[in-house]
């Protein structure tokens, strides 16, 4: 991955890698925008930085990774004033921002992963020599201060000596006739300029943009008797020469292209209505596949089975290498069936639930597995097997307390090699216990929680990344949030400081009756997120990459899972969202077909499920299931075949083609309109959208500093909402409400807290 370069310039992405060769010197940053010493010490980083590139420009480069919620226009502009203050005189001479330091989106937390594992602290730095082997790594001198003038100016030039010296040392290494010439042009440590260019970006020169492209051809090769449109696009070159604040104009516009697409059946098209798609093939079954769930409202195959169960537990054997092994959530009694050897004469069910089940898996109504295998990343980072469960309620511990909010998903290792099973009283699980799941990490920001789906992404460091969908949103509209849980704090450990959350207002939802899922699924390939939304009756898809941070999330929603500036919750506009299908009857399960071609939507009520083409929107099939009350859906990446829960029966059930379709469907999407797609996303990047709405700008907010909490001193739940977190519970103290016998609705006696202080099992 190469982040985006967003000061100074705005034209480049950088890797690692560009920065080796011999004599150079690297530095680089962490730190997190809400964090008063972050901020002290910038103003030091990017003053020696630019320092240093007036001195060596081909030889030394500094790189502050800009993570926790802001961007590139604002949050610079303050340590840059900073440094004035700091340096009064030098400043004269040394305009830090010019070239130094490179400010790198780092959005995914890529550098910090890399080099700053937690619990390693904040703010540091690493200094890299030129073949990139780490040569320093140390915190800074106002880490651990909480308020911004606690660290005095002495203390925060500290910094400069310190960086100074080191980055002498390793200059001194390589003789000057061996270095790289010092020739003072651009290098690769500072802002991409042109060839054409005259100079660096300045605040002087502007947004250069070539001329229109043709229009390019529809996305659809026809449209249907109801008219539904296609689009195309069309591009030209934007060249940013800027160096402040400010957007250039974009690169690309959309229009639909209803009259230029001719109905279908004057194409010579297949004419519209039903056809075969090979999950019906001519001829069906739908069955019940396993049976004896308590109001299953999902169901997922474990991308690895066995790995779970292994082949003997609880006093039972299991098939762990015969046949699929399918995971079905029951909402009824908050747990979950793992039916092992699906399919095979050994095919038999065992059900858990998590120890804690009246907080980490109540009512849970959506699930989701890390199912991307071989994602090149670091082995004991990757989480391939980790699942998600979305819990549909608002934190009341089976009704004995009033909703305080503080509710969202929960994470789980499904290996139970990482000491997340236990028995009963708590110890490691044997092979004869009734075993219980711990769960590895919960972030609490989307109570009433109704669908989830895992982002295949392999961006981040450890693939985490989870989409949900809050039913309660601001209390009025639910929203769209993304959950990225980072490192897990794992089985006994209640540190939710690394993480990051990010609320999605203008992407509105509505849920369905009480237990009615809403299906959810991540594109691997297209990077859309396909959302069905039971109370509109629609079917919504979003661009999972597109979009960008407005403001912190803390002071709207204050009910969330830390204070401390390594946890991210902030709020993100402008993403890409369209409705795929609309006047459905309660939308719920949502898979995808095995080759992705193909969105199957089931209705809840009525039974019937849709299949629909991905690439043009069309309906391509229609099968009426005979149920009445249908959950989730998932495909075998197996068989291939459709399955899906129905809460009435408390079944699961399976779609077998008992004849195969004689021939392809015909799809509806222009093959000429996404090589077109393919060619501009290649030539212009991110910068590429097919947004209808002519654009969408963001006016970001710097977050308040008073915000967040500056020093790490407890690691449990933090929220400042004292119905959610009372003061008990901040500190290792929490285990002492064990004794506590208050146990009416409405006592002052945080159930959470209980929780943090390990207290599973309570008279209460």
């Amino acid at each position: 991955r190469r982040p985006r370069v967003c000061r100074p310039g705005r034209s480049r992405t950088v890797a690692l890698e560009d920065f080796r060769g011999a004599g150079r010197v690297t530095v680089l940053a962490n730190v997190y925008v809400g964090c008063n010493a972050g901020r002290r010490e910038a103003a030091v980083f990017a003053h020696v930085g630019q320092r240093y590139y007036d001195a060596h420009p081909d030889r030394v480069a500094f790189v502050n990774s800009l993570k926790g919620g802001t961007d590139c226009d604002k949050w610079p502009g303050l340590y840059e004033r900073d440094t004035v203050r700091l340096y009064p005189e030098e400043s004269k001479d040394v305009k830090s921002g010019t070239n130094m330091p490179l400010v790198v989106d780092d959005d995914a937390f890529t550098m910090r992963d890399d080099f700053f594992t937690t619990p390693f602290g904040h703010p540091s730095y690493v200094v890299l020599d030129g073949e990139l082997t780490v040569r320093h790594k140390f915190t800074g001198p106002c880490c651990g201060i909480e308020d911004y003038y606690s660290c005095s100016n002495d203390d925060a030039l500290a910094l400069d000596a310190t960086i100074s010296g080191y980055v002498d040392a390793i200059l001194a290494e390589t003789p000057a006739e061996t270095a790289p010439a010092e020739t003072g042009a651009p290098s690769v440590g500072s802002p991409a300029v042109p060839a054409e260019s005259t100079g660096a970006p300045s605040a002087a020169s502007p947004c250069e943009t070539g001329a229109w492209s043709a229009w390019s051809p529809c996305s659809l090769v026809c449209r249907d008797a109801d008219g539904d449109a296609g689009v195309q696009f069309r591009t030209r070159t934007v060249t940013d020469r800027r160096a402040v604040a400010g957007r250039c104009p974009k690169v690309s516009t959309v229009r639909e292209c209803r009259e230029e697409v001719p109905a279908c059946d004057a194409t010579g098209y297949e004419a519209p209505g039903p056809q075969c798609v090979p999950e019906f093939g001519t001829s069906r079954t739908v069955a019940a596949a396993s049976g004896g769930f308590d109001d299953p409202r999902d169901v997922a195959f474990h991308p690895a089975p066995g790995t779970h169960l292994g082949a003997y537990s609880e006093g039972r054997e299991y098939p762990a290498d015969k046949g699929e092994e399918a995971w079905v959530l029951n909402g009824g009694n908050h747990s979950v069936s793992i039916v092992a050897g699906m399919g095979t004469k050994g095919q038999t069910t065992m059900s858990r639930r998590d120890r804690g089940y009246y907080h980490y898996m109540i009512e849970a109504t959506a699930l989701a597995f890390n199912s991307v295998r071989n994602s090149g990343r670091e082995a004991d980072r990757d989480s391939f097997g980790y699942w998600a469960v979305c819990n549909d309620n608002l934190n009341t511990y089976l009704d004995t307390k009033e909703p305080n909010y503080f509710m969202g998903p929960t994470l789980y290792n499904s290996d139970p090699s990482g000491g997340n099973t236990v028995n009963g009283a708590g110890r490691p699980c044997g092979p004869a216990d009734e075993c219980f799941l711990l769960h590895s990490d919960m972030l609490h920001e989307a109570p009433g929680c109704i669908g989830i789906a895992h982002d295949p992404e392999t961006a981040t460091a450890f693939g985490n990344v989870y989409w949900a969908f809050d039913s309660t949103g601001d209390r009025v509209d639910g929203q769209l949030v993304r959950f990225d849980f980072q490192q897990p704090h794992g089985p006994g450990s209640m540190d939710h400081s690394v993480a990051s959350v990010r609320r999605y207002p203008e992407v509105k939802l509505k849920r369905g009756p009480p237990g009615v899922h809403a299906g959810m699924v991540v594109h691997p390939t297209r990077r859309e997120l396909f959302v069905a939304v039971p109370g509109a009756g629609t079917v919504l898809a979003m661009g999972v990459d597109s979009g960008a941070f407005a403001r912190t999330a803390r002071a709207e929603y204050p009910i969330f899972s830390n204070r401390l500036p390594s946890f991210e919750y902030s709020i993100w506009e402008c993403a890409e969202t369209r409705v795929f299908a609309a006047g459905l009857a309660t939308p719920s399960g949502l898979a995808l077909s095995a080759d992705g071609e193909r969105l199957f939507v089931a209705e809840h009520a009525t039974g019937v499920l849709h299949t629909f083409e991905v690439a043009s929107g069309a309906l391509l099939a229609t099968l009426a299931t005979g149920r009445t009350s249908i959950g989730g859906l998932a495909v075998s990446d197996v068989s291939r075949r459709l399955h899906f829960v129905d809460r009435d029966t408390h079944t699961l059930n399976v779609v077998a083609a008992s004849a195969p379709c004689p021939a392809p469907y015909a799809s509806r999407a222009s093959a000429a309109f996404a090589a077109a797609v393919r060619n501009a996303t290649a030539e212009l990047g991110a910068g590429f959208s097919l947004r209808l709405d002519g654009g969408c700008a963001v006016d970001t907010v710097v977050p308040d500093f008073s915000l967040f909490e500056q020093v790490h001193a407890d690691t449990g739940y933090a929220s400042n909402d004292t119905d959610v977190q009372g003061a008990a519970g901040m500190d290792a103290d929490a285990a002492l409400l064990a004794g506590r016998t208050d146990c009416a609705a409405d006592s002052d006696l945080n159930f959470d807290a209980l929780l943090l202080g390990g207290v599973y099992c309570h008279v209460c």
